[in-house]
C-alpha cells in the first residue's frame, strides 16, 4: 500500500448549555418540509471575518434553533465551514436539516468551547491516488482518481488471449460505494462488461477534429491510433468533518494519451449518515482546451453519461425510472435500484437524480432500447440518465459544461412519497440569510 494521510474520526453530540449564546441568526426556510422530513444537506455562503471575530475557530461553531418556547434548548446541530480556499475567510457552511416544521425556522449560530470532533474521515493513498472516505467502522466510498489496473481475470481473458488485446485500465471514477449495512453497491471489471466500472461519467463518443474516440469504453479500439483517458492532474481538496467529507480533483482527457484535449474538474461531497441514510452530491465541470471538441452518448442506443455500474443479479433487484410528463409543475425525476445487495442484512436502495439545472433536463434512456416500453427502464447493468443521448454537444473554452448529480443510500425499499421528498430537497433547497 502507498503512503496515507490520515483524519481520524469521532462523533459529538453538544448540548445548547455549552455554548455561549447571543449570536447570530440563520433563517431558514424549508417551504415545504422536504428538506427537514430527510435530513437533506441545506447551505449557505458566508466570509466569516464578517459574521464572528477572527479569533474564534469554524470548527467550534454549532447550530441551535430558537423558537418563541419560553425553553428551547437542546442538542446542537453539528456544521461544518468549508473555505472557498485553503487561507480564505470566505466559504459554505454546511449542515443536515434536523426534523422540524416547514416553512421558516431561525438557527443561532453559537461557538463551543471545543471543536467539533469529525464524523468522517479520509485517507489518501499517494501512490495509487486513490481517497478513502469512512464514518466510524463504515467504508463509505473510494474515488479512484489514479488508474486502476485490471484483475488476473480480466488480464487473462481480454489483454492476453486477445489480438490485438483490450486494455481496460482505467482511473477517474469512484469505487466501491457501500451501503447502510457496508454491504457493495457498486460492481466493477465485471467480466460480462469490463469496460463498465463503479460510478463514473463517461462518453461513448469523443470528438475532436472530425475523428471519434470512445472514452466510456476506456480502451485502445482495433483501427484507432490510440483511445482518449482522463489523467490526474491535481487533488485540490481533501477534508472530512462532523457533516461531510469534500474531494475536489482535476484531470485531463488526453487524446492518444497524450494531447491534452478537456480540462475535468470533480467534486464529491459524501454527507454523514442519518437514520442511515446517506447523501451523495458529485458535481463535473468539463472545459474544452482545444477547439472542435464534442461529446455525445452511444448512437442509436443513447447510453453515456453519468453513470452506476451495478451488479446485475442479485435478489429482488430492480431499476425504476420515474420521469413525470412535460406538463407537470414541478417535473420530477430519478431513477431507483433497490434489492438485496451482496452481504446486506436486508433490502437497501440507491436514488440517482440529476440537477433540475442540468442541461435538457429531465434525461433518460431512449424508449426505443426499453424493451418498446415507454417510461420503462431497459434491462441494462448500470443506472443513468444517459445525456445527451444519441446526439453530440460541443464543450467550450470559456465556459464550462457543468454536470450535478445526487445519489441517496438508503435502507429498505422506500416509496414514492420520500422519494418525491427527497426530490424536493434537491431541486428546491432550503433558502437562508443571515441575521447579524
Amino acid at each position: 500500500m502507498g503512503r496515507f494521510l490520515v483524519i481520524h474520526i469521532a462523533v459529538a453530540l453538544l448540548t445548547a448549555n455549552s455554548l455561549s449564546a447571543g449570536g447570530p441568526i440563520l433563517v431558514v426556510t424549508d417551504a415545504g418540509g422536504a428538506s427537514a422530513r430527510v435530513g437533506a444537506p441545506a447551505s449557505v455562503g458566508m466570509d466569516l471575518a464578517n459574521v464572528f471575530d477572527r479569533t474564534v475557530k469554524p470548527e467550534c461553531i454549532r447550530l441551535v434553533e430558537r423558537t418563541n418556547k419560553r425553553d428551547d434548548g437542546g442538542l446542537a446541530v453539528a456544521v461544518q465551514f468549508v473555505r472557498d480556499t485553503q487561507d480564505s475567510t470566505k466559504g459554505t457552511l454546511w449542515w443536515l436539516m434536523p426534523p422540524g416544521s416547514a416553512g421558516e425556522r431561525r438557527f443561532e449560530l453559537v461557538v463551543g468551547d471545543e471543536p467539533a470532533v469529525p464524523a468522517l474521515a479520509l485517507s489518501l493513498d499517494q501512490r495509487r491516488k486513490a481517497v478513502d472516505v469512512t464514518e466510524g467502522t463504515l467504508t463509505v466510498l473510494r474515488y479512484n482518481q489514479g488508474t486502476v489496473t485490471p484483475p488476473p481475470e480480466i488480464v487473462q481473458h481480454f489483454e492476453k488471449d486477445r489480438d490485438p488485446p483490450l486494455y481496460y485500465a482505467r482511473g477517474d471514477y469512484i469505487h466501491p460505494v457501500f451501503g447502510p449495512d457496508g454491504e457493495q453497491l457498486t460492481d466493477d471489471y465485471s467480466m460480462n462488461h469490463p469496460h463498465h466500472r463503479g460510478i463514473c461519467w463517461a462518453w461513448p463518443v469523443v470528438r475532436f477534429k472530425g475523428e471519434v474516440r470512445d472514452i466510456w469504453a476506456v480502451r485502445v479500439l482495433p483501427k484507432q491510433p490510440g483511445g482518449v483517458w482522463a489523467r490526474p492532474v491535481s487533488m485540490n481538496r481533501i477534508e472530512a468533518g462532523p457533516v461531510l467529507a469534500a474531494i475536489d480533483a482535476e484531470n485531463v482527457w488526453k487524446w492518444g494519451d497524450r494531447e491534452p484535449i478537456v480540462r475535468e474538474d470533480v467534486a464529491i461531497r459524501a454527507f454523514r449518515q442519518q437514520n442511515r441514510c446517506r447523501f451523495l452530491d458529485v458535481h463535473i465541470g468539463l472545459t474544452a482546451l482545444v477547439d472542435d471538441v464534442s461529446i455525445g452518448g452511444r448512437p442509436k442506443a443513447t447510453y453515456g453519461g453519468f453513470n452506476l455500474r451495478t451488479f446485475p443479479e442479485f435478489d429482488e433487484r430492480r431499476i425504476d425510472m420515474h420521469i413525470e410528463p412535460p406538463e407537470a409543475e414541478p417535473r420530477r425525476a430519478w431513477f431507483h435500484l433497490t434489492g438485496k445487495f451482496p452481504g446486506g442484512k436486508g433490502p437497501a436502495g440507491l436514488a440517482m437524480l440529476e440537477h433540475v439545472n442540468n442541461p435538457d433536463y429531465p434525461s433518460f434512456p431512449n424508449p426505443q432500447t426499453a424493451d418498446r416500453v415507454p417510461g420503462q427502464y431497459p434491462r441494462w447493468r448500470s443506472v443513468q440518465p444517459a445525456w445527451p443521448g444519441d446526439r453530440e454537444v460541443a464543450l467550450q473554452r470559456d465556459k464550462p459544461l457543468v454536470l450535478k448529480y445526487r445519489l441517496w443510500i438508503h435502507p429498505g425499499l422506500s416509496d414514492n412519497a420520500t422519494l418525491e421528498s427527497v426530490w424536493a430537497a434537491y431541486a428546491s433547497p432550503p433558502q437562508v440569510r443571515l441575521e447579524q
